[in-house]
């Protein structure tokens, strides 16, 4: 597996594509851009679930009051299926679904 196929907004590019008026997808890009080319670098094996739980870390970290509408907004638009996203919910006291 490789990171960069769960990646719904860094394509490999050197420089975030969005702007502003893109709301929140330029966060979003920078947190995939993280684990792909730096998180990855320190593992061995890349596991899906581990992706998203280090993207969803690295969204937490800008806002730490209400970091919970940047996770639901980025898995609602992610490439995570279901049973990713009950994962990732489940780390949460609240539900963040």
């Amino acid at each position: 597996m490789n990171y960069r196929s769960l990646c719904s907004f860094y394509k490999g590019e050197k420089e975030c594509p969005f702007d502003s008026e893109n709301g929140n997808a330029g966060k979003f890009w920078m947190a995939e851009r993280f684990v792909c080319e730096e998180y990855a670098r320190n593992v061995d094996k890349q596991v899906k679930s581990d992706f998203f739980r280090m993207v969803v870390a690295y969204i937490s970290k800008w806002a730490p009051y209400d970091y919970l509408d940047l996770i639901r907004e980025y898995l609602s638009k992610s490439k995570a299926d279901e049973k990713m996203k009950a994962l990732i919910a489940s780390m949460f006291s609240e539900n963040i679904l």
